[in-house]
Order: structure tokens, then C-alpha cells, then sequence
């Protein structure tokens, strides 16, 4: 799967990824605004599918996710901000542009703590990974085991970080 660059900042990191998913936009829309989806690649989640509508994300022992849909473009743009437990608020956003029968999608999670962007980096490519195995209907990837095959990525200078 395709790997995502980390750039840090003096004061921030941002994690951005670019993937052709083989799914149509309304699809791949539906799963990044519908719960049941979200709750399938992403972890369980309340979102409320509107700008200014609240987004809860529950990661368990891991910690928790709140925050507000700041822009929401049906079937194009959706942008909402991210206090993950003890973290402080981050923005992250998601672009999406039909390619036919697929999709590009493009995630920019900026405004990460500086020390959190290679955790992040492997985090965001494990669960675009989940993604696009719910999408295209195959057997879920196991997150945890491939976060522990990419990491190595991210804390690499390739990735930017």
C-alpha cells in the first residue's frame, strides 16, 4: 500500500497520504461520514454528518477522539478538528476526487503534536489499509500487525520525518 510522508515543523508535524481507492466516490464518502462505517476502519464512533456536528471517536485504552466538523463538501471535502487524550487539537481533513470507478483520496493530518508524527504516519496508513480491505469487501487487515510492518517507514528520513 502506498506510504505517506511525515513533515515536521518547528512547532508541529503534519502526515499527509495520496491513495487511488478502488471504490466509488459516494462510497468511499459514505465511509468517512457514516458511522457504522467509520466504526468498521476506523474504531467505534459517533459523527454527526454536518458542519459544526460533533465527532467522538473511542480507540479504548488507547484514548479518545473529540471534535467538530469545521467543513463538510459532499462528496469532496471533509474536514473536522482532532483532540485525541492529552494531545491538544489537531485538524484533520480529507479530500476526495472521482476517478472513474475509483477514488483519490488525500489526508492531510496537520497540526500534530512534533513528537507524534511517526506514530501518526504508520497510524493513518494502517487504517487507510483497514479501509480499503472494508471497501473492496476482503478480510479486514490486522491494524496492530501492520502498524508494526510500516513504522519502520515513518521514522525513516524517506518519510520526511
Amino acid at each position: 500500500m502506498t506510504p505517506g510522508t511525515v513533515t515536521n515543523f518547528d512547532d508541529s508535524a503534519t502526515v499527509r497520504f495520496e491513495r487511488v481507492i478502488d471504490a466509488a466516490i459516494d462510497r468511499v464518502w459514505q465511509a468517512l461520514t457514516e458511522q457504522d462505517d467509520m466504526s468498521r476502519w476506523l474504531a467505534p464512533t459517533q459523527f454527526e454528518a454536518r458542519s459544526g456536528g460533533a465527532v467522538s471517536i473511542d480507540f479504548g485504552e488507547g484514548g479518545k477522539v473529540v471534535g467538530t466538523v469545521t467543513a463538510m463538501e459532499a462528496p469532496n471535502t471533509l474536514e473536522y478538528t482532532w483532540d485525541f487524550t492529552g494531545e491538544g487539537e489537531s485538524i484533520l481533513r480529507f479530500e476526495l476526487t472521482a476517478n472513474g470507478p475509483q477514488t483519490k483520496l488525500v489526508l492531510e493530518h496537520r497540526l500534530l503534536p512534533h513528537d507524534q508524527g511517526v506514530g501518526y504516519g504508520a497510524g493513518w496508513h494502517a487504517h487507510l489499509d483497514v479501509l480499503e480491505a472494508h471497501l473492496g469487501g476482503r478480510e479486514p487487515v490486522d491494524w496492530d500487525e501492520r502498524f508494526s510492518r510500516v513504522i519502520g517507514h515513518y521514522t525513516s528520513s524517506d518519510a520526511g520525518g
